[in-house]
């Protein structure tokens, strides 16, 4: 039996701001990457739509079915595992949107994935291999000055730069913005943002029950910008 998964990440922020959509096929344990689309900037997250309806294609997952074969029916994916974060506030709101608008139009599974999950197995296989580390931290950028840190445990917190602590004892250390903070001697890992494969793998766990529940809907850890207005709201149209 083939499975077929459709993959949306938009997560990064600031620089690091970029959209991806791919497609993938698994058989038996085996995932094969069928599409990939990926652009850097801010404008290819918010239009992550675009990036999946061009991976569908180069997948030929839009195909309609066949006039001269009634029976024939589309590919399409039987899953859609998005990145919900932590990371851009934009856009994560339009790739989840998008993923849960595509996998209601086509009946498949909605799977929402961390971007910690996504990268832990390979997190933790580096960490195996080093001696005397205290665990790992995925720093990714947030907003202004701000970054995201997770450890191996799973605690999550959003920091300043400014204010930032150099934690005792020496780490692993990956994401986009692990540059931007200091550790002692620590050791760099090559990982900076999940692949397809590592987001579908992460799918494929949360849906065999071995990750926690959890809902396709963006993963914020900084309150949001925007405010009500000191007025307050305008009154309901009558």
């Amino acid at each position: 039996m083939v499975r077929r998964f459709l993959v949306l990440d938009a997560s990064p922020a600031g620089d690091a701001a970029r959209g991806l959509a791919a497609c993938l096929e698994q058989h038996d344990t085996t995932l094969s990457l069928i599409s990939q689309r990926e652009e850097a900037g801010k404008q290819a997250a918010e239009g992550i739509n675009l990036l999946a309806a061009k991976a569908l294609d180069q997948a030929g997952w839009n195909t309609p079915p066949d006039t001269d074969s009634p029976t024939s029916t589309p590919a399409t994916p039987d899953c859609v595992a998005v990145v919900v974060g932590p990371g851009s506030f934009t856009g994560l709101r339009a790739s989840c949107a998008v993923a849960a608008g595509y996998a209601l139009g086509v009946g498949a599974e909605l799977v929402g994935v961390s971007r910690a999950e996504a990268l832990a197995p390979a997190l933790d296989a580096e960490l195996a291999g080093h001696d005397g580390l205290e665990g790992w931290l995925l720093v990714t950028s947030a907003r202004r000055g701000r970054v995201f840190v997770q450890n191996n445990q799973g605690d999550l917190q959003a920091v300043s730069v400014a204010d930032w602590q150099t934690p005792q004892g020496r780490w692993l250390v990956a994401g986009d913005a692990a540059e931007a903070l200091t550790f002692d001697k620590p050791v760099r890992s090559a990982s900076s943002t999940p692949d397809p494969v590592q987001i579908a793998s992460a799918a494929l766990r949360r849906l065999a029950g071995d990750l926690p529940p959890l809902k396709a809907l963006p993963l914020y850890v900084d309150p949001p910008e925007a405010k009500l207005p000191a007025d307050g709201l305008r009154a309901a149209p009558v």
